[in-house]
C-alpha cells in the first residue's frame, strides 16, 4: 500500500507550484490537506482509507463535507490534479 499512497501523493505535489495553494501533507502521508488562498476558497482533506484516499471539502469555518471524491490511483490523482487547476481558473470573483 506504501507504493500507492507515494504515487497518489507524489502527483498531489503537483498542486503546490500554483501561486495561492498550500498543501499539507501528514509525516505518514496519510492525511493531506488541500487549501487556496481566497474567501472563496476551494479547501480538500484527504484521508487515507485502507486502499484509496477519501476527499471532503473543508468549508471556511472548517467543516468537513460527506465524501466528494476518491482517489484509487496515480491516474485518478493526475485527473484530480487537472480538475482542480481548471476550477481554479474558472473560479468566481477572480
Amino acid at each position: 500500500m506504501a507504493h500507492i499512497i507515494d504515487n497518489i501523493v507524489d502527483k498531489l505535489e503537483v498542486l503546490d507550484e500554483i501561486e495561492g495553494v498550500e498543501l499539507n501533507i501528514s509525516q505518514e502521508k496519510k492525511t493531506i490537506y488541500l487549501k487556496y488562498n481566497t474567501v472563496r476558497s476551494l479547501d480538500f482533506k484527504f484521508v487515507w482509507s485502507e486502499d484509496h484516499f477519501i476527499g471532503y471539502f473543508i468549508d471556511r469555518e472548517g467543516i468537513q463535507s460527506q465524501a466528494v471524491v476518491s482517489l484509487w490511483s496515480a491516474l485518478e490523482a493526475v485527473n484530480f490534479v487537472t480538475s482542480y487547476s481548471l476550477l481554479l481558473e474558472l473560479r468566481a470573483g477572480r
